[in-house]
């Protein structure tokens, strides 16, 4: 009876104490896990961390908008009546406001819908003096190369293409015509800022053609073009 108790008893204390070791495993297992916890919480922007964090200046893929203000130091035309040159050139300097919406495919291009109006000032006939306002509502799609981006500048260049509805106001004399629709280009180069991952701003150059818009009464522009210094606003959506 003896022997089935002592039996018994080293059995009992064999289970007890391979408990005891699965237990000290367990628990040095948690250890570790919060350990390796805690070192993963470390190397937050601004702290003394081991682990630096990772910073990328690619730029995320998705829409945006944008917003644009501008100024027009120089547009000009060449001025026909009826058909015949006069010798004139309509010349002038303007503002233009416009928006657009855009679509990054890869961090170095995009694609972009906009629309903006130019007022290109108080146009003169030269040398005869004031007398004709020319305006324009434009109207492209475009494609933009961003280069690279250096410590959140991104330099660039753009070319669209699209219509003009260009306007012209005259002395009444010269039966002004209102408006012509017309086939529009334009070229462009710039930079921009990541004020954040969704804010940038954007100061840029564009060349724009306007076409030859001809007008009733016979008045008629040719080779139509504004030169605009921009700048801008883009949010990612």
């Amino acid at each position: 009876m003896m022997g089935v108790f002592g039996r018994a008893g080293r059995l009992l204390l064999a289970f007890l104490a391979m408990m005891a070791l699965t237990g000290a495993a367990h628990a040095a297992d948690k250890a570790d896990a919060e350990m390796e916890a805690m070192m993963a919480s470390l190397g937050k922007p601004g702290d003394f961390s081991l682990a630096a964090p990772a910073v990328s200046e690619d730029a995320a893929s998705g829409w945006y908008v944008r917003a644009d203000v501008g100024y027009i130091p120089t547009s000009s035309a060449s001025l026909s009546y009826l058909g015949l040159p006069t010798g004139l050139d309509v010349s002038g300097a303007g503002w233009s406001l416009g928006g657009g919406i855009g679509y990054r495919f890869f961090p170095f291009l995009r694609g972009e819908v906009s629309i903006e109006y130019l007022s290109l000032g108080a146009a003169s006939l030269t040398p005869i003096g004031p007398g004709v306002g020319a305006s324009a509502t434009v109207g492209l799609a475009s494609v933009y190369w961003d280069i690279i981006t250096l410590a959140g500048f991104t330099p660039y260049l753009s070319i669209g293409a699209g219509f003009a509805i260009d306007s012209l106001s005259a002395p009444a004399a010269l039966s002004p015509a209102g408006n012509s629709w017309e086939f529009a280009w334009a070229a462009g180069a710039g930079v921009s800022f990541a004020v954040s991952s969704s804010f940038s701003l954007d100061l840029g150059y564009r060349y724009l053609d306007l076409g030859s818009p001809s007008y009733a009464g016979g008045l008629a522009l040719g080779n139509s073009t504004a030169q605009e210094v921009r700048f801008g606003l883009r949010y990612a959506l």
